[in-house]
């Protein structure tokens, strides 16, 4: 396909057709040979007539040469506003024909010109792709995408650069003009061109073994995946960039590597979680919590840790997750994070309760209440309020357990969740009849007259 492209690129030169429909060239040569006697001159005009030609020819070449460097200017304008203007001024039609056809091909064809063959390669590949097609249409139905004029010339100019750097073995040169197109196409965003030219970065880093540029081109690989959703390849790039970031002592790199594997590692995990894949989960969570710690940055490593501790909580390891609660308890007080410490003492509290220690549970569920309480956190307050209900009816503490559910339930009616208030409602109205349980059965079994009288008048239970 490249040969044929190729073929229809380096389009074969045709001499300009005079006015009267002849070539000039041809036309000009007409009695060139003759002798000055032959052509109408006597011998005594010779040079008289040499120097007129001479003249006529310096002048001639005079205009070609300005002619020449306004079409350069022109066909490297920056804009197609610029080029229009370069061309009105002129008034030359045969520049405006020229100039109209500066594009994708004449491009191509100035850098196989300069012998940049990779170049060209790369240029025709990034230039010649065709917009996606819509359902149902093939690849042939596609058309190529429009790439604007200033970017075309940026884009040769730059492979022109990289590529003759490359040959005078000017590896840094080349590495940072590769770098400089992947940057340009990742902010279009162009992803997959930007994802080409990054790959180049590495070839060209691998050649002398440049380990750190080699880490810098892979964690930039990396990043394009995650844009574009790949978690898996881009779990790959950042591990081989920390893995060479780690061995040449590269401490900035191997934060900024570390900082985005704990990302893609946390959205690995929560996506096996969704899939019920609950061990999985803990182990990308456990090297998410490695990679938080490398990467210095306490707030990556709070939130790593919770995540962890929930996980093992999931999977029955309950002292693990006490652990790496109180872990993250620590870090969110020490930077006054009071979601944070809500979140940790929640879970504390949870795990607390799963091994038995009910008064451990209830002291972290009041201190949760309370911090909610600062923070002003409704749905923390709520959900302390509910928790600590239940746990003190299990104790059998029913009037504590009655004001905290009605605390719950007032908030539930604060915050407008409908569900919530309705399953306030019924838990509430389950205690409350619970503590009322054993006064009812006694009505039953020993005092039948005050029962009838409470089922009639619907008075106060106790002082039936």
């Amino acid at each position: 396909m490249l040969g044929g492209d190729l073929g229809d690129l380096c389009l074969p030169l045709v001499m300009e057709e005079g006015p009267d429909g002849g070539e000039d060239d041809a036309g000009d040569m007409d009695g060139f040979d003759e002798e000055p006697e032959k052509r109408g001159e006597s011998p005594g005009e010779e040079e008289a007539t040499v120097a007129d030609k001479s003249e006529a020819a310096a002048a001639t070449s005079k205009a070609k040469s300005d002619q020449d460097a306004m079409l350069t200017a022109a066909s490297y304008a920056t804009s197609k506003e610029e080029s229009k203007t370069m061309i009105e001024s002129t008034g030359d039609e045969r520049l405006v024909k020229v100039v109209k056809g500066l594009d994708k091909q004449q491009l191509c064809i100035d850098l196989l010109m300069v012998g940049c063959v990779q170049s060209y390669v790369d240029f025709f590949h990034i230039t010649h792709r065709k917009i996606p097609p819509s359902d149902g249409a093939s690849d042939q139905e596609g058309e190529y995408m429009h790439v604007p004029e200033a970017t075309l010339i940026f884009l040769k100019e730059t492979l022109e650069k990289a590529e003759s750097a490359r040959r005078s073995c000017d590896y840094q040169y080349c590495f940072e003009s590769y770098n400089q197109l992947a940057e340009y196409f990742e902010r279009v965003p162009d992803l997959k061109s930007a994802m080409y030219f990054y790959q180049r970065c590495a070839d060209v880093a691998g050649e002398v073994d440049a380990r750190e540029s080699i880490a810098k081109a892979n964690l930039n690989l990396g990043n394009c995946e995650e844009q574009s959703m790949n978690w898996q390849n881009a779990m790959k790039f950042h591990e081989h960039a920390l893995q060479l970031a780690t061995a040449t002592d590269s401490l900035p790199l191997q934060i900024k590597a570390a900082s985005r594997l704990t990302h893609v590692y946390r959205t690995l995990a929560e996506q096996c979680e969704k899939e019920a894949r609950d061990k999985e989960a803990t182990v990308l969570y456990e090297r998410c919590l490695s990679c938080a710690q490398l990467s210095k940055d306490a707030s990556l490593e709070g939130a790593a840790c919770h995540k962890l501790g929930l996980s093992k909580y999931k999977t029955g390891f309950y002292e693990p997750a006490i652990d790496l609660q109180k872990q993250y308890l620590d870090i969110c007080k020490m930077h006054d994070d009071r979601s944070g410490e809500s979140a940790a003492r929640a879970a504390l509290a949870q795990a607390y309760e799963a091994t038995g220690n009910t008064p451990e549970a209830i002291k972290q569920l009041e201190n949760l209440l309370n911090v909610a309480s600062e923070a002003g956190e409704l749905t923390a307050q709520a959900s302390a309020c509910l928790n600590l209900g239940i746990l003190y009816n299990g104790r059998g503490e029913h009037e504590k357990s009655v004001e905290l559910l009605e605390q719950h339930f007032d908030l539930a009616r604060q915050l407008g969740d409908r569900k919530l208030i309705d399953s306030a409602r019924v838990v509430l109205g389950m205690v409350k009849g619970s503590g009322k349980l054993k006064l009812y059965i006694n009505l039953v079994n020993n005092d039948l007259p005050k029962l009838l009288q409470w089922k009639s008048k619907r008075g106060v239970l106790d002082g039936a």
